[in-house]
């Protein structure tokens, strides 16, 4: 035997497994990232995708390879911080470039490749100081190995095109979690971005060594790795998270319905804890298969799903069929004597103006939010009203809403339409207002810049899990809201786009503790 006199020293018999096994190198070598009592068992694809990939590099199967897997599978650990330091140690690959959609993401992997290999007594035993600072490159961006081989971490925003290391081009492209949110909006910037991708991949890559592995999460039809997994030229690996054919049977029948009931009941202000009691005391007979079942806990994945269904379809089963669905599956209501009948320590009216497309069936309309917040955390969405009538109306509405709720400390009007004149008028009125001018109110007039959708679909999960209540009277705002299918599907999203407003500022209120004054007789004194 050729290193049975050198198990685990320079070039011996773990060097030599290490070379054939992406397994073998990563569970001994790597053995601080995916061994030990606090790590997690490996699932099954974990295995079969370092197979994968070994075959790629090894025996040349294929040069692309596109992985569209859950969120929380642990794929940038397995794959791309794997396969990384694995073709560099062994000099598979000269020149690696890791490409994320954010920065921040970019910047971590070389942070976390250098912590792999810096001080490994395991790759230094077998392979040597591959790490030094003194003599490499190292920074934010770039790790470079003894051996001369170069890992290098880039935005998705920046060109691939015209990188190189030693006068190699890219020979191992590592493309984790490509895509931006800002980057799918519409059909031009989902188009611009394939483009893009497609125009620099042909002059970036090394034509006699590249291999290019794509790691992400299905966003919407027509996104980076929809265009991926259609391809004729990518080999695709779809997974989903819950290995069932019907995941709407599975959470809303037998025990799980039971534990949706409990969750939504309005009436109990303990309906989480009651519920995960519900779940402990069934949890034999409420388990169901998972992608990663050493790793995923059953309770927490259903209350992913019942917080915003289509999002769960989305991020954990790769189901984009979904998308132009409605969004707002549970609305919980109060009568208004109960609503009032809380105690509330912040309050604020929002205003979405209606825009400049007042005709036809697609019109915009002024919506408007009473949104209190109450000592329990629950908001109560007092007053929701759409409205179809001119900018005079609105402002005598406002007006008379701000009469109505006395505890409204401030308001918040999108600028975008009047930009800043609707808010003078206001201003101009309450101070001429005997009830309203000696009021303390703080008003927000911001253009909104961020994308419609991101903001109302992080509001869908308090609606959904009923941290958000409406009054019972408001039945045609609750109506479009319930209507609401995405900005691109929906004929209206004046309320869901004021409520999102509305919550997102109520968050930002701080409250004032109010001080209680006790008899000294209670101290006995």
């Amino acid at each position: 035997m050729q290193n049975k006199d050198n198990l685990f020293g320079k070039n011996g018999l773990a060097y030599s497994l290490g070379k054939r096994s992406l397994e073998f190198f990563c569970m001994y070598f790597l053995q601080g990232i995916y061994s030990g009592e606090d790590k997690a068992q490996l699932a099954s694809i974990h295995y079969s995708m370092w197979k994968e990939v070994q075959d790629m590099i090894l025996n040349k199967t294929h040069d692309k390879q596109c992985y569209i897997l859950p969120r929380g599978l642990g794929k940038s650990s397995i794959i791309t911080i794997a396969v990384a330091i694995w073709c560099s140690v062994y000099k598979f690959k000269s020149f690696t470039v890791i490409a994320s959609a954010i920065g921040d993401t970019a910047e971590s992997f070389i942070r976390n490749i250098k912590m792999a290999i810096e001080d490994n007594i395991y790759i230094e035993s077998a392979f040597g100081k591959l790490f030094d600072s003194k003599k490499c490159i190292c920074n934010s961006e770039k790790i470079e190995l003894t051996n001369k081989t170069m890992i290098q971490s880039v935005s998705a925003s920046s060109s691939l095109r015209g990188k190189a290391y030693n006068s190699k081009r890219i020979e191992l492209a590592l493309l984790d979690d490509y895509q931006k949110a800002d980057e799918i909006v519409s059909d031009e910037q989902r188009e611009r971005k394939w483009k893009r991708f497609s125009d620099d991949i042909n002059y970036a890559m090394q034509k006699d060594n590249s291999t290019l592995i794509a790691l992400g999460t299905l966003q919407c039809k027509g996104d980076f790795y929809d265009s991926l997994r259609n391809s004729a030229v990518w080999k695709t690996r779809q997974e989903k998270g819950v290995l069932v054919d019907d995941i709407d049977e599975l959470f809303n029948s037998g025990f799980w319905l039971e534990f949706k009931n409990i969750l939504m009941d309005k009436s109990n202000e303990y309906r989480l804890d009651y519920a995960k009691e519900f779940y402990l005391q069934n949890k034999k007979d409420m388990q169901f298969p998972v992608l990663w079942q050493s790793y995923w806990n059953c309770l927490d994945i259903a209350l992913l799903y019942y917080e915003n269904v289509i999002s769960f379809k989305q991020e954990m089963q790769g189901d984009i069929d979904n998308i132009g669905v409605r969004r707002f599956n549970t609305i919980l209501t109060e009568s208004a004597i109960e609503i009032e009948n809380h105690t509330f320590n912040k309050t604020i009216l929002s205003i979405d103006p209606a825009g400049t497309a007042r005709t036809g069936t697609k019109r915009d309309y002024y919506a408007f939010c009473v949104l209190s917040q109450a000592d329990n955390d629950i908001k109560y969405a007092r007053k929701s009203i759409i409205k179809d009538f001119e900018m005079n109306d609105y402002i005598d509405l406002t007006i008379q809403i701000l009469k109505e709720y006395p505890d409204i400390t401030h308001l918040s009007i999108e600028k975008n339409v009047y930009s800043g004149a609707d808010v003078i008028r206001i201003q101009e009125i309450i101070s001429k207002d005997d009830e309203l001018k000696h009021r303390h109110l703080t008003i927000i007039n911001k253009a909104r810049t961020s994308n419609k959708d991101n903001r109302i679909n992080a509001i869908v999960g308090d609606v959904n899990m009923g941290r958000v209540i409406f009054n019972e009277e408001d039945t045609e705002a609750i109506e479009q809201l319930h209507d609401f299918c995405g900005c691109k599907f929906s004929l209206h999203d004046d309320m869901a786009d004021v409520l999102a407003d509305s919550i997102e500022n109520i968050s930002q209120i701080e409250t004032t503790s109010k001080m209680k004054v006790m008899d000294l007789s209670f101290l006995g004194l």
